[in-house]
């Protein structure tokens, strides 16, 4: 590794330090830093030993990305299912960070959302053909975001492989870029996140595309901002005690995105799309705008996280 990104790496770590536990922990980083390929994967394995506050936590391991962010996505659209449509659509939410930064142009910037309530990316093929056969310049990429397990499910992902692989060779015979959009686990459920966002990152590089960190994001923040609730319940079913009062009961999987998960993701792809933090944007969704803030921050620390060491 590089003094050059050694230095680039050890203001990662201290970006997070200093947020997380103060300018006390900073002679950390004066521990000569593991040197591997994976920077992103020593990263959040540092975070994670930090977050959870034991010397004994399982280190993840994450795949880093061969493929990074090159140029400006204005023209994109999405298909996805409820994860993207949640809190006004997460093309909304990018749209409007993008307006009020000031860097929306009438004619120059397309956000398109398609999805299905509980949708696979198979599901979207037909749907796909169709939105590809749009006037040339409609669209510059085509943003995919599959089923919440659809790509660690041992019955779903051989078909969530094949899906993509056939979506992106659409997408490029078009001349328009592929980007995954990489999910995330269910609160509480790092295994998950984890498997996700190796199997996202995984298909991308074999397919040599970019995928969005969205998922490392969501994982990083459930730890790092434990006080910012990322997941909304879904209701099961309605339950009545002895006396007849009524009251609900909800799912046990808490996975469907919050106003500030949706508000997270829309940064992280800001983050990716545009190259740029968007710490200080005035758009904040409703948001407190401290909390807003932290998010801003959080999703710029992940996405330059991330991308450390991929090929242009």
């Amino acid at each position: 590794m590089s003094a050059a990104l050694n230095a680039v790496l050890s203001a990662f770590f201290a970006a997070f330090l200093r947020d997380v536990v103060g300018d006390a922990l900073k002679g950390l980083l004066r521990t000569k830093l593991s040197k591997s390929r994976y920077t992103f994967m020593v990263c959040i394995s540092l975070c994670s030993l930090l977050f959870l506050g034991s010397a004994q936590a399982e280190k993840p391991s994450l795949i880093q990305a061969t493929v990074k962010p090159t140029g400006d996505v204005k023209k994109a659209l999405f298909l996805g299912n409820s994860f993207s449509f949640y809190n006004n659509g997460v093309h909304n939410q990018l749209g409007s960070l993008v307006r009020a930064s000031g860097e929306w142009q009438a004619g120059e910037n397309r956000l398109r959302l398609s999805t299905l309530s509980g949708g696979h990316i198979y599901e979207h093929l037909d749907d796909l053909d169709f939105l590809l056969e749009k006037p040339k310049g409609t669209w510059q990429a085509v943003v995919l975001q599959g089923h919440s397990n659809e790509p660690i499910s041992a019955k779903k992902q051989a078909r969530f492989k094949k899906s993509v692989k056939q979506a992106a060779k659409r997408i490029k015979a078009k001349k328009l870029q592929p980007i995954l959009l990489m999910t995330w686990g269910y609160k509480g459920q790092s295994d998950m996140s984890i498997q996700l966002a190796n199997a996202y990152t995984s298909l991308a590089n074999e397919l040599d595309i970019l995928v969005v960190p969205v998922g490392v994001a969501f994982w990083v923040a459930e730890q790092k901002l434990p006080n910012i609730d990322l997941f909304v319940p879904d209701v099961l079913r309605a339950m009545k005690n002895q006396d007849g009062e009524a009251s609900i009961r909800y799912k046990k999987d808490l996975k469907h995105p919050s106003d500030a998960g949706t508000y997270l993701m829309a940064c992280v792809l800001y983050a990716s799309f545009y190259q740029k933090s968007p710490e200080g944007n005035i758009f904040t969704s409703g948001l407190d705008p401290r909390l807003a803030l932290q998010l801003q921050k959080l999703s710029w620390l992940v996405t330059q996280g991330f991308y450390k060491e991929s090929k242009g």
